[in-house]
């Protein structure tokens, strides 16, 4: 009897855990598909110019800057990238960016923002799920610990 309430319990605590996990998740998730929508509606995409590259530790990533042409002159954007041959200074890549907010940027075209877009929908909807079924475990874990002698 002692190991099916450790069983127990232990469960209540897991899924305490997960759910809580996947709360944040959720949330997390939640912003970055306000973000994509956002992009996906209003973004306006633009050729951005890789201005410079510079690398930074040894493990081959690299600080990127962009300009691109927005409604308030050339704007700069920063990112971290991986040196490589797909980034080369000079050369124009497609940009989404925010006409509202430029500092809300997505490098890649619309098509890439939808894609992105669709599978920040599909976490979400994954984490949802997680935390329901690790909240409908820890309730039936909870009646176990209530029902036993």
């Amino acid at each position: 009897m002692d190991l099916v309430i450790a069983v127990l319990v232990l469960s209540l605590v897991v899924s305490v855990l997960v759910c809580c996990f996947g709360l944040l998740l959720m949330n997390g998730e939640g912003a970055e598909l306000k973000k994509m929508t956002e992009l996906c509606e209003s973004g306006v995409e633009v050729q951005a110019r890789l201005v410079s590259l510079v690398p930074f530790g040894n493990r081959g990533y690299a600080h990127a800057v962009y300009e691109f042409p927005s409604p308030h002159g050339c704007t700069r954007h920063q990112k971290g990238a991986e040196v490589g041959p797909a980034h080369v200074v000079g050369e124009r890549y497609p940009m989404v960016f925010d006409p509202q907010n430029t500092r809300r940027v997505h490098l890649g075209s619309k098509a890439a923002v939808r894609r992105e877009r669709k599978r920040r929908q599909d976490y979400l909807r994954n984490a949802q799920r997680m935390t329901l079924v690790s909240f409908a475990a820890g309730a039936l874990a909870a009646v176990g610990l209530i029902l036993s002698p």
